[in-house]
């Protein structure tokens, strides 16, 4: 039997100013062609996974942190936040003057009060960073009820809004930062506890009949560890933060050195 292979998108398939390198998609057609599976898994929605990624070839797909799941072709799992919880939840977030990005399989949603403060913040973020597409506009809503199902969302707040979230709602939901590099403001993900990347590759497993040993698991980002620590084999890209290579079973060269490529040698896989 081959591997089963997940891999995250941005910083391991996709450099962050949107280039793919040709190693990166020769080492997943090549490893396919030898008999083995691919899956993308990532913390994005499925709707913002560019087609020059998906058009390189996968088995499956993993978006939302595990709130959506499609193997062959097929949709075989969602996950996504029940109406009270989000809606609990997203009070909080608001009276804490968080900015927060309401995501499901097909749309993203902003609240049209925080339209200004979201596009300054946006603006922040890609400040002098090449970017291969325009950003993808939310759709603006007037209520938090017009949002259906909710995969994940993404809060941005003060420096210490992070440990205010963690305390009051780190056993309920799952909650991860993300790196940007925008002074005085904290992003994170937020995410069902039953939802998150490790649970999406379960539910791959699930259909596949198999077990975690011959499953391999490349990322470079903190939202990136449960499928590092779940996968039976687990690398962290060299251009991964500190914890995930830490946690990682090996560390391969960073993207843009055919990090993914040498990792495939390393394994085997090409």
């Amino acid at each position: 039997m081959g591997k089963i292979i997940f891999l995250d998108i941005d910083g391991t398939i996709r450099n962050f100013d949107g280039t793919v390198p040709a190693t990166a998609a020769e080492a997943i057609r090549k490893a396919r062609q030898n008999g083995h599976e691919v899956l993308i898994n990532t913390g994005r929605e499925y709707f913002r996974i560019e087609k020059e990624v998906l058009d390189i070839g996968f088995d499956g797909v993993i978006a939302s942190s595990g709130g959506y799941v499609e193997y062959k072709g097929e949709k075989i799992a969602r996950r996504y936040f029940t109406q009270l919880a989000y809606i609990e939840l997203m009070k909080d977030l608001l009276e804490q003057r968080c900015v927060v990005e309401m995501g499901n399989s097909k749309e993203s949603y902003v609240l049209r009060e925080s339209r200004a403060e979201y596009q300054r913040i946006l603006d922040e973020v890609f400040r002098g960073k090449s970017m291969c597409s325009e950003p993808q506009v939310p759709v603006w809503v007037e209520s938090l009820l017009d949002v259906p199902e909710v995969e994940k969302l993404v809060v941005f707040g003060k420096d210490d809004t992070s440990r205010t979230v963690l305390s009051k709602w780190g056993y309920s939901f799952h909650i991860t930062d993300l790196r940007i590099s925008v002074p005085g403001i904290w992003a994170g993900e937020i995410t069902p506890n039953y939802s998150t990347k490790a649970e999406g590759m379960r539910q791959i497993l699930k259909a596949k009949e198999c077990g975690r040993e011959d499953t391999v698991a490349v990322g470079d980002s903190d939202n990136d560890i449960e499928m590092i620590r779940y996968a039976g084999t687990g690398v962290a890209m060299g251009n991964g933060t500190e914890w995930v290579k830490e946690i990682a079973d090996f560390v391969t060269a960073p993207i843009m050195e055919d990090g993914l490529w040498k990792a495939f040698v390393h394994m085997g896989l090409v």
